[in-house]
């Protein structure tokens, strides 16, 4: 399940990740990121990791061509949860989208992980 998460800052989308992502839980990100693009130019997302279980292979699917979409748009990802997802799911996103910046949080450096996130790329900003 997604679940968005209510952050003060436009140019970042947050979202909790719980148990195991499908198709139409990858939808709720997409909305909140094209909304959030009609103003912005590129995005911050935020990825709260709660018991997360992996992906169906449908949601895997809708996910890689959701990246595949936006990928350019984001500049940097922080990831709070526990490391093995954080090394699995970085290996694959880093190699086929070198240009986002991917940051590893463990849950009591949330605060970091949002002061981090919460900044904006000096390069989208030219």
């Amino acid at each position: 399940m997604l679940e968005l998460l209510a952050l003060p800052f436009p140019h970042v989308v947050g979202v909790r990740v719980s148990g195991k992502i499908n198709h139409t839980d990858i939808e709720v990100i997409l909305k909140e990121v094209e909304r959030k693009l009609i103003d912005e130019d590129n995005l911050n997302i935020f990825i709260e990791l709660d018991h997360f279980e992996g992906f169906t292979v449908r949601g895997w699917l809708k996910e890689m061509r959701f990246l595949a979409k936006y990928i350019n748009r984001f500049t940097r990802t922080a990831i709070l949860g526990e490391p093995r997802w954080f090394n699995r799911g970085t290996a694959l996103i880093t190699r086929a989208f070198p240009n986002i910046e991917i940051d590893h949080f463990i849950p009591l450096q949330k605060d970091e992980a949002l002061i981090w996130v919460s900044e904006r790329d000096v390069g989208a900003l030219g």
